[in-house]
C-alpha cells in the first residue's frame, strides 16, 4: 500500500469519527446514537421495507439491523409489520413521533455539517461528495 492510500484511509477514519462524535454529543438529548438515526432517516425517505432492505440500503448486517430496530421498537419510534405477501419478511414503519424526531433533528445535523463546511465554498463542497461517492462505489 503506498503512503498516499494510507494517508487516505487514515483521513477517512478521522473525518468520520469527528463527525461520529459532534453527532453522538448532539443525539444524547434524543436519547438516540448516530446508528439509530441512520435507520429511522432511511425509513423517513422509504418507509414500509423489509428489515433486509433497510439493511441493504443502510449497509449493514441484517442482525445489526434487527438489533437496532428492537431499540427503536421499544422507544414507539418505528413499527414491525408482517408482510402480507411473504410470511417471512417483516414491514417497518417509521411512526409520527419517528417522523416528528427526524423532522426536530435535521436542522441540528445541518449545524453541524455547516460547522465542518467552514471555509468551503458551495462548489467545493459539491465536489467533495462526488468524489467521496465516486470512493465510496470504487470500493464497493
Amino acid at each position: 500500500m503506498s503512503r498516499t492510500q494510507d494517508e487516505l484511509g487514515l483521513l477517512l477514519s478521522r473525518t468520520y469519527l469527528s463527525l461520529k462524535r459532534e453527532t453522538s454529543r448532539m443525539l444524547q438529548q434524543f436519547e438516540l446514537t448516530p446508528e439509530q438515526l441512520s435507520l429511522i432517516a432511511e425509513l423517513d425517505k422509504q418507509d414500509n421495507i423489509t428489515q433486509k432492505e433497510l439493511a441493504d440500503l443502510t449497509e449493514r448486517e441484517q442482525t445489526t439491523v434487527t438489533k437496532i430496530v428492537d431499540k427503536l421498537v421499544k422507544k414507539g419510534l418505528v413499527t414491525r409489520g408482517h408482510d402480507p405477501h411473504d410470511r417471512r419478511a417483516i414491514r417497518l414503519q417509521i411512526t409520527a413521533e419517528g417522523r416528528n424526531l427526524v423532522k426536530d433533528i435535521k436542522p441540528k445535523i445541518e449545524e453541524i455539517e455547516n460547522h465542518a463546511y467552514l471555509g468551503f465554498h458551495q462548489k467545493d463542497i459539491e465536489l467533495l461528495h462526488t468524489l467521496i461517492r465516486k470512493l465510496h462505489q470504487n470500493l464497493q
